[in-house]
């Protein structure tokens, strides 16, 4: 039993042991991979925030009062904010639109102080009119101050019926879906991956012209990224499950045989 015992006892220890040993590497490795992982995702972004730095900051400053403003891609956001406002979705090339515009400054005229009056360009503010829905010129909506849209429609397009709806008329109809409204977090996400190649194109103007990346080196690190993401990721959850939901119980010693005091000793 001498020798039996021991070797009992020394398959316990080591199955004890085996636990403790594997998850301290566990515990190493995804911790590598993290600090790679943001070493990396730090280098690359950095591209980013100089590009978003760079951008020129358009729509903080008010709207020139009884004008028609301009409203593009960039400041669209910033400036519905600023509402209510009537805006119109117009195109150079169209004759309506041409016919609009007399009509269209002197609403902005007419509504100073109660009202702001915008123009977005269709064609040249592509973006914009995807994230609008705008299927032909002109078209016309209102935009309250929650950020709710209303379309104006094929109503007429004088000074009279225009400034009726601006200022109280949109109240009788009801605003579009929020699948519709650009302002909505679908349409934040709807811009997110619209801008996302415009973005990409400055980010590699950044990095190939300013910083003077070779495009092997862009090209690398574009595909790196993911993959060191996707395993940090990995190694997050992996640490994560294993040291807290996969503890194995640590062998415990058998307790000792129960004292029988009515048991007589051997003779």
């Amino acid at each position: 039993f001498g020798r039996g015992g021991q070797r009992q006892r020394r398959r316990r220890r080591s199955s004890a042991m085996e636990p403790r040993t594997w998850r301290r590497g566990v515990r190493v490795a995804p911790l590598f991979v993290m600090a790679s992982g943001l070493i990396l995702s730090a280098i690359l972004s950095l591209g980013c925030l100089e590009v978003a730095a760079a951008k020129p900051s358009q729509g903080n400053s008010a709207p020139g009062v009884g004008k028609v403003v301009e409203i593009t891609d960039l400041n669209f956001d910033a400036m519905m904010k600023q509402g209510p406002w009537m805006v119109v979705v117009s195109a150079s090339w169209c004759p309506h639109c041409k016919q609009l515009e007399p009509t269209w400054t002197r609403l902005a005229e007419k509504l100073r102080g109660k009202v702001r009056v915008g123009k977005i360009d269709g064609p040249e503010n592509k973006i914009l009119a995807k994230r609008l829905h705008i299927t032909g010129y002109p078209t016309i909506f209102h935009v309250d101050r929650q950020g709710k849209i209303r379309d104006y429609g094929d109503r007429q397009r004088d000074l009279e019926h225009l400034s009726q709806f601006a200022v109280s008329g949109y109240r009788q109809y009801e605003p579009l879906p929020w699948y519709y409204t650009p302002t909505s977090p679908y349409g934040q996400l709807i811009k997110a991956i619209l801008e996302m190649p415009r973005d990409l194109q400055e980010v590699y103007s950044f990095l190939s012209i300013d910083l003077g990346f070779s495009d092997v080196f862009i090209i690398f690190s574009g595909l790196v990224l993911p993959l060191v993401g996707g395993i940090f990721v990995i190694g997050a959850m992996d640490l994560f499950f294993v040291r807290f939901h996969c503890r194995t119980p640590q062998a415990t010693a058998a307790p000792p045989p129960a004292r029988n005091d009515n048991q007589r000793p051997p003779q």
